[in-house]
């Protein structure tokens, strides 16, 4: 399906719902009138970006897997996970004095992604953020949504959204300057979430 530029969020959730995803149109007014800049297609087998700034396939040495009985997920090895509650991790970079760290928070929602993801929308909208590009993703077997967009000048912002039937919503979200090395870090962290708490409903064919 061909998604045209400039198209709004709204209308994305009306074009994913016709791809059988599990995520609802917005309410009118809300996140429906946040402005999508650029769309890129769904791809489910781009997983082979690395986890350094040369972007070489990293080693299993250079890894670590944060693990709890509710899910899992891969970073770079010396990075600090730190616990956000039983449902929820933060994922932060080392600082180097330089860069701004990257950080990548991690929380599963008990929440219908029709309620959930309208509602993280409309408050970008409200705190009058535009959404620069959307992309359709694939995550742990599963559909979703992913967003860019600048919380604030100088910082850049993915968030990735991804429904369990209508049982959990799991948004990943990471802040980081707007530097082109660092968006293949984030979006790895992403694409290598696995959630074990939940039976999956899988990405409909």
């Amino acid at each position: 399906m061909d998604f045209d530029t400039k198209r709004t969020i709204g209308q994305l959730f009306l074009s994913m719902g016709a791809l059988g995803i599990v995520l609802a149109t917005p309410v009118v007014g809300g996140a429906a009138t946040i402005q999508a800049t650029e769309q890129q297609p769904i791809d489910s087998k781009a997983r082979t970006k690395s986890f350094n700034s040369k972007q070489e396939q990293s080693t299993a040495s250079e890894l670590e897997r944060y693990e709890t009985a509710k899910f899992s997920v891969t970073y770079p090895r010396g990075w600090q996970a730190n616990a956000q509650g039983e449902d929820g991790v933060a994922i932060v970079s080392l600082a180097d004095g330089v860069n701004m760290a990257i950080r990548t928070d991690i929380v599963i929602l008990r929440e219908d992604p029709q309620v959930a993801v309208p509602q993280r929308l409309d408050q970008i909208a409200a705190d009058g953020l535009s959404v620069q590009r959307y992309s359709l993703v694939a995550i742990d077997g599963q559909s979703g949504l992913r967003i860019w967009y600048e919380p604030e000048a100088g910082q850049q912002a993915i968030a990735t959204f991804v429904g369990y039937g209508n049982q959990q919503t799991v948004v990943l979200t990471s802040q980081y300057a707007p530097d082109s090395m660092a968006e293949p870090l984030v979006t790895q962290i992403h694409e290598s979430f696995v959630n074990h708490s939940v039976t999956q409903a899988g990405i409909p064919e």
